[in-house]
């Protein structure tokens, strides 16, 4: 469960496991990193524990071909909000990342 690409909501901190504790380094992973911190939503790298899980406010995931994806429940326990609003306005951020990302080369393609 932990292996993978999982982000914890904590008040109004993002919380993902470092690459070094196997943590997939996935490219949806990558770009939240880079654009969440601009939109002023603090991501910080840390092991996170199963209190973690069971304390946060809302939890997500990234993949490459269905972006970020609200968790609503992890071993039988519910999460308050799936997805919440902070899993929502970071999906509204990628979403315009990687639309301004074709643009830029479609544009460049058409040169």
């Amino acid at each position: 469960m932990y292996r993978r690409e999982y982000f914890v909501v904590k008040g109004e901190k993002v919380l993902t496991p470092p690459l070094a504790s196997g943590c997939l380094e996935g490219v949806t992973r990558g770009i939240l990193m880079e654009i969440a911190p601009e939109a002023g939503i603090s991501v910080i790298e840390q092991t996170l524990k199963p209190e973690d899980f069971a304390s946060a406010s809302e939890i997500f995931i990234t993949s490459t071909n269905r972006n970020i994806i609200g968790v609503g429940e992890i071993a039988g326990q519910k999460v308050p909000v799936a997805p919440g609003p902070i899993t929502k306005r970071l999906d509204e951020l990628f979403d315009v990342y990687i639309t301004e990302y074709v643009s830029r080369r479609l544009a460049a393609a058409t040169r």
